[in-house]
């Protein structure tokens, strides 16, 4: 739970917004994968540059390999939940980075595919509750 408050000086009011974490991890999880295939096939159906493309399937396959190693609490393949949120929120700033680049060369049409994606994942990273479920107790033991 995110708690923001501001208060009007002179007045005593005080302005409380609260946001809550809705996005569980599993669902994170899918989020990222549809969100990295998106990532690496839009650019190629839109027939955009060859580096768009080049670009979009090299970060679309990184970022469903990011979703998938989210799907589990531990294991192989796995990550810890913190690097979860690292990644996520890095790769998405990223993501708007290289939309930002991809315009200053003049490409547009590659910029706003990639700082769309971008500024989904950053929506997706904000409203994830990046806490792992208690491993489930053996009832037998």
């Amino acid at each position: 739970m995110i708690t923001l408050t501001g208060g009007r000086r002179g007045r005593g009011r005080l302005l409380a917004v609260t946001a809550s974490r809705l996005i569980s991890l599993d669902t994170r999880s899918g989020i990222e994968v549809l969100l990295g295939t998106l990532v690496l096939f839009v650019p190629i159906a839109l027939s955009l540059s060859v580096a768009a493309m080049v670009t979009g399937v090299v970060l679309g396959a990184i970022l469903v390999g990011l979703g998938l190693a989210g799907t589990a609490n531990g294991g192989r393949g796995t990550l810890p939940v913190s690097t979860q949120a690292v990644y996520d929120q890095g790769f998405a700033v990223g993501l708007v980075l290289t939309g930002g680049a991809f315009a200053l060369i003049g490409e547009q049409a590659a910029g706003g595919v990639f700082a769309a994606a971008g500024l989904a994942g950053l929506v997706m990273a904000m409203l994830t509750r990046y806490s792992a479920k208690p491993a489930p107790q053996d009832f037998l033991s």
